[in-house]
Formats: C-alpha cells, sequence, structure tokens
C-alpha cells in the first residue's frame, strides 16, 4: 500500500516528526522531511538511507518559503502523496505575559502552517486524482490547562480548518482525503518528556495513512490509533430513535 508512496512531514526534526520519517522510510517510502533547525536536518539526512530520505527547509509559517519547498519537492519526486502536517510550538505561558508578537506566532505555525502546506500541496494531488493530508489536532481547546493558550486556540483552529478544506474540496470528487489525527499525549520536549513514546505513534499514523486503520468518510478524527466519533447530542439521540421505531 506505501510502496514507492512520497511522502512529506513538517516539524521533522521534532520526536513525532522524526519517528514517522523513519518508519515511513521503513515502509519503503520515499520521504521529505521538512524544518527549520538546519543541524538537526542534516543529521537525519546522513542517518537515512539518501534514496528513501531527503531534507528540505522551510518555515511553515511563510507561505513563500511553504510554497518554494513544495515546488523543489515536486521536482524531485514528481507528486506528493502523504502530507502529515506535523510542525508545531507551544510556548506554556500565561495569557497576560505573553506578547501579542509571540501569540500570534503561535497561531502563525501551528494553524498558518497547516493552511499553507494543504494550499500549496493541494494543487499537486488535484493534478494527480490522488491524496492523503493529515493534519495533527489535540482535544487542547475543548479543555485548555494553564499557560496554553495559544496552543489551545490553534488547536481549535486546525480542528475547523481541516473540516473547511474538505468541503471547499469534496465537489471535485476525487481520491483525496483531509482528515485530523490526534497521536495522543506524547512523550517529547512539549510534554516534558511524559507520555507514548513517538515511535509507537508513528506506527498508528503509518497504519492510518495505509489504510490499515480505515476511515469512514473521507473527513475523518483519528485519536491514537482509531478513528474518532463525536458523541451523539441528546436531539441527535432522539431523532435516532424516532427513526428506529418508524
Amino acid at each position: 500500500m506505501l510502496e514507492q508512496k512520497v511522502v512529506v512531514i513538517t516539524g521533522v526534526a521534532g520526536g513525532l516528526g522524526r519517528a514517522l520519517a523513519e518508519r515511513f522510510v521503513q515502509q519503503g517510502c520515499r520521504v521529505a522531511g521538512v524544518g527549520r533547525n538546519q543541524q538537526v536536518l542534516d543529521e537525519l539526512q546522513a542517518q537515512l538511507p539518501g534514496e528513501r530520505y531527503a531534507s528540505f527547509t522551510a518555515d511553515v509559517s511563510k507561505f513563500d518559503q511553504v510554497q518554494h519547498v513544495v515546488r523543489e519537492i515536486a521536482e524531485k519526486y514528481g507528486r506528493i502523496d502523504i502530507l502529515f502536517n506535523n510542525a508545531a510550538v507551544y510556548p506554556k505561558i500565561n495569557f497576560l505575559e505573553e506578547s501579542a508578537e509571540k501569540w500570534f506566532d503561535t497561531i502563525a505555525i501551528n494553524m498558518g502552517g497547516i493552511a499553507n502546506f494543504c494550499k500549496a500541496v493541494l494543487p499537486l494531488m488535484i493534478e494527480h486524482k490522488y491524496g492523503r493530508i493529515f493534519n495533527l489536532g489535540s482535544f487542547a481547546d475543548v479543555a485548555p490547562i494553564e499557560k496554553s493558550c495559544a496552543y489551545s486556540c490553534s488547536k481549535g483552529g486546525v480542528h475547523a480548518l481541516t473540516k473547511a478544506i474538505a468541503k471547499d474540496i469534496e465537489s471535485l470528487n476525487l481520491d483525496i482525503e483531509i482528515h485530523e489525527w490526534m497521536p495522543g499525549h506524547l512523550k517529547t520536549q512539549m510534554s516534558d518528556f511524559t507520555g507514548i513514546e513517538p515511535a509507537v505513534s508513528a506506527v498508528w499514523g503509518v497504519d492510518i495513512a495505509s489504510g490499515k486503520i480505515k476511515a469512514s468518510k473521507k473527513n475523518s478524527i483519528f485519536e491514537n490509533d482509531r478513528e474518532w466519533v463525536p458523541p451523539k447530542s441528546l436531539k441527535q439521540r432522539i431523532k435516532q430513535k424516532l427513526l428506529f421505531w418508524k
């Protein structure tokens, strides 16, 4: 299912991004990793096989840089089959103490970066009539914790953005799917190294991308290694019962 697929992963220098790159390479994919930390990108480039992996430098919050790097990737591989919008930051600062500039920087990276890559990659997927996009989400917007204002707002935006983009391409009727994936509380710098090992979550990501873990529709939400179905409201449950009785 994944052999020779071209996979783009943003935020590849971080824990989950790196783990995803390694796992997709193991599955025989051609992986393009995108990040800002040149030293880490160079290290990853040296570690993974050159015929399967290549690093690219870009700030996801800058559309001109994103557009340029997507063109580079397309020229190298001919197409982009799968996109994991993984890049994100988590400042961990009280809203009143955070500068307006830093607050908007977080939104620009966490939500704007996803919009930028979707905008740059979707025309290629439409041209080839195939594509899978996975936007990294979170339940942070549902019950924000202390010192998470910008991060929580950005993740709420990712949820809406993913659904809205999917709706805008729905009428094209192509084999293109846009999903939100919540990989869980990961053992990375963002969580002070507590939680699930990124390598474990990366296995789930590969299984979702390959179709081994199936989606019931072209715009689904995945949590960990399964599709997440929002609980029905009281009104919806009553309506369902009435229809059943009929």
